[in-house]
């Protein structure tokens, strides 16, 4: 762990205000000890969460391969368990997980976006193609982002490394806090 979680003890109330109930949050609790970046990011990731306008089953397979190429284990542990809120099976967290195999034709194709950003960062042709289909225009800027903002979480979080919360309580507390799927 090179950046160690802030205990709520000992936040300031600009980062009591900024947490809110995130606090117990390992995520939370380390990024806070950067309230300006904080301040920024927050309301990014919570928009391309639970603002989105893509369909949450369709953005759990985009942020769990994303997460996965990006060698990410904490924030890839906590999609698991919104995935499975969004309607996902253990087998089909997983073939997202390691490159669609056994996924739908567009579930394929939403593991290969992941892939083509995270890899050259844009979208190949016949991906963009596949996912027009069924996307409108901001949707396919939604994705876009969505790839990308998880490619920096993998960043933060292997970096700074963020350990997963162990506490069966947090995990209580954040299924009550995750209305979203």
């Amino acid at each position: 762990m090179r950046i160690a979680p802030l205990s709520p003890d000992d936040f300031t109330d600009e980062q009591k205000a900024l947490v809110g109930d995130w606090h117990h949050l390992n995520f939370s609790r380390v990024l806070v000890q950067h309230p300006g970046m904080y301040r920024v990011f927050l309301p990014f990731l919570d928009k391309l969460i639970r603002g989105s306008t893509l369909p949450a089953r369709d953005r759990e397979i985009l942020c769990i391969r994303t997460l996965a190429l990006g060698g990410d284990v904490y924030e890839g542990h906590h999609h698991v368990s919104i995935a499975r809120k969004a309607g996902m099976t253990e087998a089909e967290i997983e073939a997202a997980r390691s490159g669609g195999a056994g996924l739908s034709q567009f579930d394929q194709c939403l593991v290969r976006a992941a892939e083509d950003l995270v890899r050259s960062q844009r979208v190949s042709d016949p991906t963009w193609a596949c996912l027009a289909e069924r996307y409108s225009r901001e949707q396919l800027m939604e994705a876009v982002f969505l790839v990308g903002c998880y490619t920096i979480m993998a960043m933060i979080t292997r970096s700074f490394g963020m350990e997963v919360e162990q506490d069966p309580e947090t995990h209580q507390r954040l299924a009550k806090l995750r209305e979203y799927t």
